[in-house]
């Protein structure tokens, strides 16, 4: 157990409080894993070539490099990680020209070359520095080629029993240590890729979180607007039925009627975003297909606008074309949200004492809904920024106008599939057409 435990505080030194997908940590723990190996390794073969050879050298050369490649992992525990892959690197290819020159040219030692260059591509992530030390690798390949012809160090004698012996030993060596280096970095390219995963799927997230933040902001601004334009209309009666009261005026059962109906089509509305903000994402995307009656519900919704349009003297006209189905199958509460939004823009932009005309027309495999309204129209500038939000200017006309109810209406339409088109004369009124599609067939 203690020496398990001495193994895993080398293995880890450095890298105990570093992030499980921190590149630097895969490296530091590669770096150090090696170290143990090699100090394995100088303290067996360095005695085994040392008892073939009997030349001290190679016993001091092989203690020597396990010390300085021990004081690697001392360095990586003080946090100092790019000193530690420099001085390893350095190291071994020191130690490769040294036992390459004490065992001769006919040990193979320089095969760590192969060794060395997997070591590169580990340790260094900058190409200029993978670069810089290939050409020092390269050098090195050439001072041992010199080395094995000048005999600047005289390498040590063998029996050709024991080169052969010395030779294979080496290739032990070698191999492992490139087994290992390829076991490192397929490893370590495993968690670049389990890094890049995980980093996709946070910018997904965030993506996503975006998107949703985005489709809430949009339901609130369209609750807002709607739930306004209900609020309003209820105020409206109750403030007028509070005027005749005061006047001791006689009230009317069509005023209590509308006021019962504005509150009921108030109440429907609100359970509905109250059902949909349970959702989620919190998006009014969902078609809810239903059969229902268009005409009722324009009527139902004319009829909601009618003390409105009475205050400006404004005539409200319904046309619905021969052969208009009495039953359609649609999202009724998108399909009349549009038409409310249109109706209510048509009310607050039309002149007083002018009319408002509102038509059905039936062409087969689709169907259109058409307000108009005689207003002072629009500029080209206006038309061009129609449905786009917040694009309504504040006047007399529009005193609490925010500038969502065309934006929200538009959107209602492509959700639907529908197109939308307005047409404006300045001086001479605006007319907003919407083409539905019928996706079911009717039912009449």
């Amino acid at each position: 157990m203690r020496i398990r435990s001495l193994v895993n505080s080398l293995k880890y030194a450095g890298a105990e409080d570093l992030p499980e997908y921190d590149v630097t940590r895969g490296i530091c723990i590669g770096v150090n894993t090696m170290c143990i190996y090699i100090i394995l390794l100088n303290l067996v073969s360095g005695l085994v070539f040392y008892l073939l050879s009997r030349s001290p050298a190679v016993l001091i050369g092989a203690y020597a490099e396990a010390a300085l490649v021990y004081g690697i992992t001392r360095l990586n525990k003080k946090k100092k990680f790019e000193l530690a892959n420099i001085f390893f690197y350095t190291v071994i290819n020191i130690a490769t020209f040294y036992f390459s020159a004490i065992l001769g040219s006919g040990s193979e030692t320089q095969l760590m070359i192969l060794f060395i260059l997997g070591l590169i591509f580990f340790i260094f992530e900058r190409r200029r520095t993978r670069l810089f030390c290939i050409g020092i690798t390269i050098v090195l390949l050439a001072l041992l080629e010199a080395n094995y012809i000048y005999h600047f160090i005289p390498p040590a004698s063998f029996s050709v029993m024991t080169a052969h012996l010395v030779r294979w030993l080496v290739y032990v060596v070698v191999i492992s240590l490139v087994l290992l280096i390829f076991h490192l970095y397929r490893k370590n390219t495993l968690l670049l890729i389990q890094l890049h995963t995980y980093s996709k799927k946070i910018q997904t997230s965030l993506t996503a979180e975006e998107r949703l933040n985005e489709l809430k902001n949009h339901f609130f601004q369209s609750v807002s607007h709607d739930i306004r334009g209900a609020y309003f209309t209820i105020g409206t009666l109750c403030a007028t039925i509070h005027r005749k009261m005061k006047s001791r005026e006689v009230l009317s059962s069509e005023i209590t009627d509308t006021l019962i109906e504005a509150s009921e089509h108030y109440k429907y509305m609100l359970n509905y975003f109250l059902e949909v903000s349970k959702f989620k994402d919190g998006s009014l995307d969902a078609l809810q297909l239903e059969s229902f009656n268009v005409s009722a519900e324009i009527e139902k919704i004319v009829a909601l606008h009618q003390h409105i349009a009475r205050q400006k003297h404004i005539r409200i006209d319904i046309v619905s074309s021969f052969g208009f189905p009495e039953y359609i199958i649609g999202d009724k509460l998108k399909i009349t949200r549009i038409f409310y939004n249109l109706l209510t823009n048509a009310l607050k932009f039309t002149r007083p004492h002018s009319h408002i005309n509102v038509n059905i027309h039936f062409h087969g495999d689709s169907w259109q809904l058409a307000v108009s309204d005689e207003g002072k129209g629009m500029t080209t500038h206006q038309l061009a920024r129609v449905f786009q939000p917040f694009a309504t200017e504040r006047s007399t006309q529009n005193p609490e106008g925010i500038g969502l109810g065309l934006y929200i209406t538009k959107q209602l339409a492509e959700l639907l599939n529908a197109d939308i088109a307005v047409d404006s004369q300045t001086g001479k009124g605006t007319c907003f057409r919407v083409n539905f599609e019928l996706e079911k067939q009717l039912i009449t």
